[in-house]
């Protein structure tokens, strides 16, 4: 089930300047192709602008950056409306209130899903918008299956292999067989019913 409902959405990505905000903004882009309506950028920082001269630059900077950034993607529709929002506050308090001022069907935040210190530090705002929303929240992180949390195995190398080489016909390779079993259940939507099969080596 698709979490965000029919266009027209309006969709809140939160952006830091960071390498992993291009990837949150390719996901709201990718979004906005196919549900329309209103995609809301918002930048949020720490502290207050000292005057109306760091205000209007901070805004100036804010809106150079997300132009180039949508100028590197394969296009949002005309038809969307695109708006850029600069704040200050503390980041997750004011992308839930955005949020909830904008009526948002949907909010995308970035995280580097680090553990630890690490987590704390890069992960918090991702973690309390998810408690806090009140409505759905995508969020999106660089794709790295590679290196493995302590408590979850990277993919086996064959496994991958195997799929890649059957086009998908194949799930595991001759080793993983038993850990996951031979067989697999797919949904024919044609037929509207499942059909399960015997995969065989």
């Amino acid at each position: 089930m698709n979490i965000i409902p029919q266009s027209p959405i309006i969709l809140l990505a939160a952006v830091d300047y960071s390498e992993l905000s291009q990837l949150v903004i390719e996901y709201a882009v990718d979004t906005m192709r196919r549900n329309l309506g209103e995609a809301h950028f918002l930048h949020v920082s720490n502290d207050a602008p000292s005057s109306a001269i760091e205000n209007s630059r901070r805004n100036a900077e804010l809106l150079d950056w997300i132009g180039q950034k949508l100028a590197a993607t394969v296009g949002i529709p005309g038809a969307v409306t695109v708006v850029a929002h600069e704040a200050h506050g503390d980041p997750a308090k004011v992308i839930v209130q955005t949020a909830s001022d904008l009526r948002a069907d949907v909010v995308i935040v970035g995280t580097h899903g680090r553990r630890g210190v690490q987590r704390v530090m890069m992960g918090s705002t991702a973690e309390m918008v998810v408690r806090r929303s009140g409505c759905p929240v995508l969020v999106v992180r660089p794709k790295v299956h590679e290196h493995g949390a302590p408590e979850i195995e990277a993919p086996c190398a064959r496994c991958v292999a195997t799929r890649v080489e059957s086009q998908g016909a194949l799930f595991w390779c001759a080793q993983h067989q038993e850990r996951h079993g031979r067989r697999h259940t797919y949904y024919d939507a044609r037929a509207g019913s499942w059909v399960t099969e015997r995969l065989s080596l």
